[in-house]
Parts: structure tokens; C-alpha cells; sequence
């Protein structure tokens, strides 16, 4: 019981640390969906709309849809391609220049010490009306530990995901998250989660913070 405990402890802890952070910085609000399809044991469609609003939840400035294949290589390794189209807001208006993402992940993930662990590398090729395409690359790793709370069930996870352009040469954008998930059903698993976000724009030093408050709801079937 006592790493139980201890994470526990952990996950209270950050959480009270993530929710003073909230006073600084733009508060956004993040809403992700996903509907998977297993096609046999080695194959998965899926379909990811998400939502975003900034200037502290109030404005609703970006959508994209994605939509994909995973490949189960391996027990300890997914491989993906995903396409993504995307619209922004720019001074209060959409965007009338798509801008699309075609996406490349290799996932190898592992079980240790009572801990699911995944690292995740995206490559994405990103395509622009207006401006040069690049190639960006994105690693995300995962910690993740199931829990039990009497009867109740849940994976509480901590992540940080780096983003690297090569069109300036440098990492421009880091996700460091924290939160957890629930299966409802074998069809539904909802989840929530608290992302603190720094980030610069093309040859600036300067990082900016910003807080996201997400939810999440994937939907099996």
C-alpha cells in the first residue's frame, strides 16, 4: 500500500501547487474527444476532435480534426500516421488559411514497478498557405499508475511533451502535464487534467506561461 499512498500523496500535492499557479498567465481550456475502432488485434481507427478556448476560457479560438491509423507492432511498441486540418482565430476572425499536419509516431511503452511508462516521437510535416511547411518533432513521455480508492478506480499519469522546429533550429513549445482517467465502461473512459504550458515564438528568448485546464472523453467501439 505504501506506493499507493505515496502517489497519492503526489497527485494531492501537485494538484494544490497547479491550482495556485492558475492566478499568472492566460487560463485556457482545453476539450479533447476520441472515438477508436479496433479493427482486429493489430489494427485501430480513430477520429480525434478537439476544442480550444483562450483569454481566460471565454473565447473559442481553435478546432482541429484528426484522424488516423495505429499499428501494434509490438506488446512494447504502437506506430501511427495521422492526418490533422486546423483553423485559428487572427484578430478575432477564422482563419481562411488551412493549415494541415500530416503525423508519424512511433510509441514504444513498457510496465515497471507498478508504473505504465510510453515515450512517444512524432514527426509531423506541416503544411501552410501563407508560410514556409516545416517538420516539427514532438516527444512526449508518460508515467502512468492505476489506482484503487476503495471501489473506485482510476490512472492518475504525469507527462511533459517537447516540441522542436527545425525551420528556427530550436524548441519552441513544452506541455508538463498532470491528471487522470476514469473507464467508465469497456466503451467510455473520461478524464481531466491540469497543463502548465511554456512557449516562445519564432527567434525570441523570452518564454511565455500559460495554464490549461482539459478534459478528455474517448469513446470505444
Amino acid at each position: 500500500m505504501k506506493p499507493l499512498k505515496s502517489a497519492l500523496i503526489l497527485l494531492l500535492f501537485t494538484s494544490f501547487l497547479a491550482s495556485a499557479a492558475f492566478a499568472a498567465g492566460d487560463n485556457k481550456y482545453y476539450s479533447e474527444f476520441a472515438f477508436k475502432h479496433k479493427l482486429n488485434d493489430k489494427f485501430d481507427l480513430f477520429f480525434t476532435p478537439e476544442f480550444r478556448y483562450n483569454n481566460d476560457m471565454g473565447n473559442f479560438y481553435y478546432y482541429h480534426m484528426r484522424i488516423g491509423s495505429t499499428f501494434h507492432a509490438h506488446k512494447n511498441l504502437d506506430l501511427a500516421l495521422a492526418y490533422r486540418f486546423i483553423q485559428n482565430k487572427v484578430l478575432g476572425s477564422w482563419d481562411n488559411n488551412d493549415v494541415q499536419y500530416i503525423e508519424m509516431l512511433a510509441i514504444p511503452k513498457t510496465k515497471l514497478g507498478g508504473f505504465d511508462i510510453s515515450n512517444a516521437n512524432k514527426l509531423e510535416r506541416r503544411f501552410y498557405e501563407n508560410a514556409p511547411d516545416r517538420w516539427v518533432y514532438r516527444n512526449l513521455l508518460t508515467f502512468a499508475y492505476p489506482m484503487k480508492i476503495g471501489n473506485f478506480e482510476f490512472i492518475p499519469y504525469v507527462s511533459d511533451e517537447i516540441y522542436y522546429d527545425f525551420e528556427i533550429d530550436r524548441m519552441n513549445l513544452n506541455w508538463a502535464t498532470l491528471g487522470a482517467n476514469k473507464k467508465i465502461n469497456k466503451y467510455l473512459t473520461v478524464g481531466l487534467y491540469y497543463r502548465d504550458e511554456t512557449s516562445r515564438v519564432g527567434a525570441s528568448s523570452k518564454w511565455v506561461t500559460n495554464h490549461i485546464l482539459g478534459s478528455n472523453i474517448t469513446v470505444n467501439f
